[in-house]
């Protein structure tokens, strides 16, 4: 043991002195025993010396150069991101996420997280072992090893810093210890046939002498394709025995399993593969090394590389390497002099390919270091020509980049929509979406297409409230997403979970043959056996790249031939239970619209009569199915749905994991369709018929809560909605609305609905002349929702009746005055802050027993009980309520009240400055739902949950309170937070904010779970309000204007008194504002507007544009818009 301390004690003394002559603070290799004793205290890299933790390690957040920058980022509060995984349209995306130790990618991989590169593991253990399970660089320098970014080399003349954009993440360390300087970028391969992820290392000598270093670079292990997440993690040992690594006499790696591994009669050959490519400055292969004992050795630990301490680059890379029957892993090994100030660089490429041919077809293309600068920048620009659409200029740089950096993640949970040829208007097809998975959000599972024009999964919600902005900043999306998200809301007013991508086929009557030879050469079988399915243009373009298909025309003109023959599917299914607030985005999509094209409402709700229903195969029990007597003696709401409904997809042949539609004939005919405004009055009909026992809220009838999923036993107390209610107004209100606009009008509607609207009519009469009280009106309401429902379960008859929109006008205004008694009573429960939820208890009830005296039992396997009486009681007050009641409550004054009576409850965290979801459930039971036995202050209960933060400051700019809004930005929308409290970039959102109840104060104020969160969303309808307000387009007289009311304060404004942004993704609008006053101020008015068209300028003497000019606004005819404030 002595012995091996004096060796260690040697090689160390060894360097020092090499390093002080190198540096020339000796003039010679002598150095006294005193020198010795000083550089023992200084260093401490003796034994029983104080290590340099005692050294203050300053952590420090700043913005430079397009950058987010961390200095000592491996000290800092613990987070997780991930690069963006967008290749291109003509790219194959790569999912590869990042935490801030180690050296960053923590895992990597294609299509979702069950087929990684490097393996996947949870946040909370990433943390743990990225530093060793993961990349790896290790340098011999001058003949002395250290490791670059070891966390345990807490030297204080060791400097790390981490740099992040919306394309890449890099991180630097400078190493004086030793000499050198060594950067790291990551970066996803843009626009390739393969799936890639580009590690660039350059390693800069930083003295002003020669550096001979030998250098070792790569990831401790590489997963061969085939090899699953979960699998591997359950047996791991036993996959060990089909692992492989080819192609090392080609000098570079392909890793694979041997065939499949499923217990089947049938095996498989695996073809596809997972690859490790590298080269240095000369710009050839060089063998990476696979086997990971050559570097290890016995420490299997990985924590150092005990061989490569001991043994030569250059008998590592002579040696025999071990490829079967182990975990591969891979590296570069380079041997080398740097100059002094000079830089040595290592490229690799690590990814995904079809076959082996793949890469060895393109190899002398990718081993070359411009190629890869290259890509770099492609993979940049492609996302930065994505963010291009919000491009916005203020006195503010970190805000400008922060909308980007929203718009971004918004569109990689929603999707970014393209237009796809066909001869007429063309497809709507929405790219790069993916569910919001990652290392934080380990329950969800994410999946990106590896195909061209990828796409991926997502939930209703998400996918609807992050596309809510998407005609504002490309216009030509039109209906599109009004008709998907009102398509798929059902007849019972509910609608599926699970929104995937949308898929095509060729309309029936296609010649399939015909069409295929105009448009191809080779391959012709088997591009009609792709035809005859459901394709996308991804499928196709992949077959013909990966299979060298020679075509007849050009790529983009047999794409516009195919989808001239063909029809768009939106894909979609059940999923898992019933969420009482996912059809309250629907209205979002429609004010979109209509802020862009006031004109064409009566287009809008009558002309296109090709709108559907979804059929799930689930079927919503009534009240006598599902009131039950619990086994402690209360009475509750349990088992809700009949799921699957085995009769039902019996009766109807459908698959239930499939896409269905209403149809008529009970089920055995043709898909039902109709118009939006049939498809809104019958959402408002259910959903005000699912009103509950006090005349409030929105029953959770369906066994989910609303949009704070946490609160899942609510629908079991019989719990209700109130910010549903809310949304309903909206619903009825257009309904009416178009009934006082279009009144000689009449549409017609399915039998089921008009008699469901006659029950509602009579009931709603009665009410109003005191011939039933609440609770009748109640029972009576909800009998002809169920018996609703029960008409429509197989079907409908297909027999319509029409009625006249003037006297419908009348039906909805009594509707509207029902639910206002009911909003009044809410706002007394809550004590002047709208409670958000509400549950009831069973004060009168009955035990169901059948002829012997004997308990009916129901589904669920509790007893059935009948309720005559409930008592409503409201939860604690939440956010969401009052934040969507701004909504609609056109009362300037009274919002102002709401807000204040807000700030003085728990909701406002009087600490952070910032507003929780809601205040203290502690007195509340663990049976409303998971959130009670959260932590306070994290997740669900009590954070700062951003997307409902962000949606409370929308309401307060939608109900004029300006001053109000813009201070409460101040403090709770991200850029403006400190980053040393949020612990992350500034330019990311979190899911949530641990709130000042926390029990930890060190985590106060902190942002967890990255980026894709419905808060994107409601950031760009900030952005969109504080631009140019709520309605830049409207009907003055008959005519189209445009008016611009932005609700910018003057600080915001730059030093030359200006701002810019881009309108509708197309034309520049800058604000010129001398006096530099907030733009909502009254005392400011528009001047002049100028207008650039076709080159030259106009000038318009008034505050808005007339009908001529608007309209070539929002065709996208002027460049540029200047108006001039006074």
């Amino acid at each position: 043991m002595y012995n091996q301390i004096e060796n260690d004690f040697v090689k160390r003394f060894r360097f020092l002195r090499n390093f002080l002559v190198n540096h020339k603070f000796l003039k010679n290799r002598v150095i006294d025993k005193q020198t010795i004793y000083a550089l023992k205290l200084k260093k401490g890299i003796y034994l029983n010396t104080k290590q340099s933790s005692g050294v203050d390690i300053m952590v420090k957040y700043s913005f430079e150069n397009g950058n987010f920058v961390i200095d000592s980022f491996d000290k800092a509060k613990t987070f997780s991101s991930f690069l963006p995984g967008i290749a291109g349209l003509k790219g194959i995306p790569m999912w590869a996420f990042y935490v801030n130790r180690g050296q960053a990618i923590s895992s990597f991989g294609i299509q979702d997280k069950g087929q990684p590169i490097l393996e996947f593991s949870p946040a909370s253990i990433t943390y743990q072992n990225v530093s060793r399970n993961g990349f790896r660089t290790f340098l011999k320098v001058n003949g002395e090893l250290v490791e670059a970014f070891d966390s345990t080399n807490e030297s204080e003349h060791i400097k790390r810093k981490m740099y992040i954009n919306e394309a890449q993440v890099s991180i630097l360390e400078r190493n004086e210890d030793y000499g050198f300087e060594i950067k790291v970028d990551y970066f996803g391969m843009p626009q390739e046939n393969f799936a890639a992820l580009v590690r660039k290392v350059e390693i800069k000598n930083i003295t002003d002498q020669d550096l001979t270093i030998e250098v070792l670079d790569g990831c401790t292990a590489i997963f061969p394709h085939g090899v699953g997440n979960a699998d591997y993690k359950a047996v791991g040992n036993l996959l060990r025995s089909w692992m492989d690594v080819y192609n090392l006499e080609q000098d570079y790696a392909f890793y694979k399993l041997r065939a499949s591994t499923g217990d089947e009669a049938e095996i498989n050959e695996v073809e596809k593969g997972n690859f490790y490519l590298s080269f240095s400055d000369e710009e050839e292969l060089i063998k990476p090394i696979v086997d990971a004992d050559l570097i290890f050795g016995h420490d299997t630990s990985l924590a150092k590389p005990v061989n490569f301490s001991s043994t030569s680059l250059k008998e590592i890379q002579n040696s025999e390497q071990i490829t079967a029957n182990k975990v591969p892993c891979g590296f570069t090994g380079i041997n080398k002099v740097i100059k002094a100030n000079e830089t040595v660089r290592i490229n690799t490429i690590i990814g995904h390919a079809q076959d082996v041919n793949h890469i060895e077809n393109q190899k002398e293309k990718l081993v070359d270091a411009k190629y890869i600068d290259r890509k770099q920048t492609e993979a940049y620009n492609v996302i930065r020509n994505l963010t291009d659409d919000i491009d916005t200029k203020t006195g503010n740089k970190l805000f400008d980049e922060y909308a980007r950096q929203c718009y971004l993640d918004n569109l990689l949970r929603g999707g970014y929509p393209i237009k796809l040829k066909n001869k007429k208007d063309g497809f709507v097809y929405h790219v790069y979406s993916r569910k919001h998975g990652d290392l934080e959000r380990d329950y969800n599972w994410f999946s990106i297409a590896p195909e061209y024009y990828s796409q991926g999964n997502g939930n209703f919600r998400d996918a609807n409230q992050n596309r809510r902005n998407d005609g504002l900043f490309n216009p030509e999306v039109g209906t599109y997403n009004i008709k998907t998200f009102m398509s798929l809301i059902q007849m019972d007013g509910y609608n599926p979970l699970s929104v995937e991508g949308s898929s095509f086929n060729l309309k029936a009557g296609s010649d399939v043959e015909e069409l295929v030879n105009k448009c191809f050469n080779s391959h012709q079988d088997d591009v009609k056996n792709i035809l005859k399915n459901n394709f996308t243009p991804g499928r196709i373009i992949n077959y013909i790249y990966n299979n060298n298909v020679d075509l007849k025309v050009d790529e983009e003109t047999m794409l516009e031939e195919v989808f001239s023959q063909s029809e768009q599917n939106i894909e979609a299914s059940f999923g898992e239970g019933y969420w009482i607030d996912h059809w309250t985005y629907n209205m979002d999509l429609v004010d979109t619209f209509l802020r862009v094209y006031p004109d064409r409402l009566e287009e809008l709700l009558f002309e296109d009569e090709t709108y559907k229903y979804f059929d799930s195969p689930v079927y919503v029990l009534p009240r006598s199915e599902k009131y039950v007597l619990n086994k402690s003696g209360n009475v509750r709401q349990y088992g809700s749905l009949l799921h699957y409904d085995d009769e039902k997809l019996k009766h109807l042949g459908i698959e239930s994991r499939a896409t269905n539609w209403i149809r008529t004939e009970n089920g055995k005919g043709d898909i039902y369709e109709t118009n939006l405004f049939v498809k809104l009055l019958s959402l408002g009909l259910v959903k005000y018929s699912s009103i509950d026992p006090a005349g409030i809220g929105i029953e959770m009838d369906g066994n989910k809560p609303g949009w704070n999923d946490a609160m899942n036993g609510l629908p079991g107390l019989f719990g209700s909605g109130v910010g549903e209610t809310f949304e309903l107004v909206r619903v009825l209100r257009l309904v009416k609305e178009a009934c006082e606009t279009f009144e000689g009008q009449s549409v017609n509607v399915p039998e089921e609905l008009a008699l469901l609207l006659a029950e509602l009519t009579d009931r709603v009469n009665k009410f109003f002349e005191g011939k039933i009280n609440q609770h009748t009106y109640w029972d009576q309401v909800a009998t002809a929702r169920e018996n609703y429902r029960e008409s429509i379960r197989f079907g409908i008859t297909g027999k319509e009746i029409t009625i006249n929109l003037s006297e419908l006008d009348q039906v909805i205004k009594s509707m509207l005055d029902k639910i206002e008694i009911g909003i009044e009573k809410a706002k007394e429960l809550g004590d002047g802050v709208y409670p958000t939820y509400l549950v009831f208890g069973a004060t009168d009830f009955e035990v169901v027993k059948d002829e012997a005296g004997n308990k009916v039992i129901s589904h669920y396997g509790l007893p059935k009980v009948v309720v005559n009486e409930f008592k409503v009681r409201a939860l604690p007050r939440y956010a969401e309520a009052p934040a969507r009641s701004m909504k609609v409550i056109k009362d300037k004054e009274a919002n102002l009240l709401l807000h204040k009576n807000v700030q003085a409850t728990e909701i406002y965290d009087k600490k952070l400055l910032m507003y929780k979801t809601s205040e203290s459930i502690a007195d509340e039971s663990n049976e409303i739902g998971r959130a009670r036995a959260f932590t306070p202050g994290w997740l669900e209960r009590e954070a700062i949950f951003l997307h409902m933060t962000y949606k409370y400051l929308l309401g307060l700019a939608k109900a004029g309170l300006y001053d109000e809004y813009i201070e409460a930005v101040k403090t709770n929308v991200v850029p403006f937070l400190k980053p040393e409290v949020y612990g992350r970039s500034t330019l990311e959102n979190s899911s949530f904010v641990a709130s000042s109840v926390n029990p930890n104060p060190h985590v106060h104020g902190q942002g967890f779970y990255a980026r894709l969160t419905g808060s994107t969303a409601e950031f760009l309808s900030m952005w969109t309000l504080m631009m140019y307000g709520n309605q830049p387009f409207r009907m003055v007289d008959g005519e189209l204007i445009a008016e611009f009311n932005p609700i910018i304060p003057g600080s915001m404004f730059d030093e030359d008194n200006k701002v810019s942004f881009k309108f509708l993704g197309h034309t520049t609008v800058t604000y010129v504002n001398p006096k530099r006053i907030d733009t909502y101020n009254e005392s400011l008015s528009t001047q002049k507007i100028q207008l650039v068209i076709e080159g030259e300028t106009t000038t318009v003497e008034q505050s808005y544009l007339p009908q001529k000019y608007a309209t070539m606004l929002r065709e996208g005819n002027v460049e540029e818009v200047t108006i001039y404030f006074g």
